[in-house]
């Protein structure tokens, strides 16, 4: 019985010995190249309905599992939640966070914990180099195990499938769609200069919605209180935005008659001059395609680069819940000569 209790204990010591020696974490990574714009695929990737729909590499192993969407696409907290058969389990996949070139997912697996993955859509020449990645945590018990199992290998052909079919679906979407850039229309308008008041910050871009939604209540109460009758919907000024950092700098305004003075807000004029104008409708966070509009339209005709992006929030979208029918006029003003 003795030496039963001390081959036993010996295993367990031995187990103990592998544990301290094992890996902690873990990382499973896989890229393909993409045709198509970095802004449209990190929007498809932004959507988890999408994910279960088009690309997971999981579906097709339970096609009858239950799926639960939360929150709105394209924004963190969007969860997806799914409960199947022993293949692909229970779970959830949260968006924690998007920045820059880069998704954050936190995967949940019932009984096995958390892991965060990404999503990188990084531009590559006329395509985009797409990256699929999970860092994995051990715990101190599972680390002895991992010395014995290749993750990349048991996950990388899954990855691969999924980027394929990614791939596929991307490609295969129609050119002309509603979203494509050449779908928009840039007229050239002059205007006499226009005075905003609001006020600037410079953060990255997931903080852009939570600095508008503070400030331009604050903003309309001061210009009813000062009996000012506003000559544009609530806007935005974009003076810098950064792809590489994720960073912008921007100011939440309202445009306003000449001479207007409100206590605590800053100004910004326009200038007069030439604005180049495109009427956008669709979530704010889908618009990059009429920006590129814009962009491709100024190449064409040799015009210098815009001094600033002005984009006026037309529609409220507290009273139309339809984002297709949301209008924003986007606007370039051009530097004079």
């Amino acid at each position: 019985m003795k030496k039963v209790l001390y081959v036993i204990l010996g295993i367990v010591v031995l187990y103990l010995i592998l544990c301290l020696v094992g890996p902690k974490t873990c990382e499973v990574k896989r890229s393909i190249t993409i045709k198509t714009n970095p802004e449209n695929l990190k929007t498809l990737l932004g959507d988890l309905k999408f994910f279960q729909e088009k690309w997971s590499p999981w579906t097709e192993r339970d096609p009858n599992m239950k799926t639960a969407y939360e929150g709105e696409a394209g924004k963190p907290g969007h969860k997806y939640s799914w409960e199947g058969n022993s293949e692909v389990g229970k779970g959830t996949l949260e968006i924690l966070k998007i920045e820059g070139d880069s998704v954050i997912q936190n995967l949940h697996f019932d009984g096995m914990g958390d892991s965060r993955v990404y999503l990188v859509a990084a531009k590559a020449n006329e395509t985009t180099e797409m990256t699929w990645g999970i860092n994995i945590e051990f715990g101190f018990f599972g680390r002895g195990m991992m010395l014995f199992m290749n993750m990349d290998k048991m996950m990388g052909a899954d990855f691969e499938n999924g980027l394929n079919k990614l791939k596929t679906a991307v490609e295969s979407m129609p050119a002309s769609s509603d979203e494509s850039a050449l779908a928009y229309e840039v007229k050239e308008v002059n205007w006499e200069n226009k005075l905003f008041i609001g006020i600037k910050g410079t953060f990255t871009f997931e903080k852009i919605q939570p600095f508008f939604a503070e400030n331009y209540p604050k903003l309309m109460t001061d210009i009813q209180k000062a009996k000012i009758e506003p000559l544009m919907a609530p806007s935005a000024i974009y003076f810098k935005w950064d792809e590489q950092k994720g960073e912008t700098e921007c100011a939440a305004v309202m445009c306003v008659p000449e001479n207007t003075n409100i206590k605590g807000w800053d100004k910004f004029n326009s200038g007069t001059g030439k604005v180049l104008h495109i009427e956008y409708y669709g979530a704010y966070q889908k618009s990059m395609n009429a920006h590129m509009a814009m962009d491709e339209y100024m190449k064409k005709n040799n015009l210098p680069m815009q001094s600033m992006v002005v984009e006026e929030y037309v529609t409220d979208p507290m009273t139309e819940k339809d984002t297709t029918k949301w209008l924003t006029n986007i606007y370039y003003v051009l530097p004079n000569k």
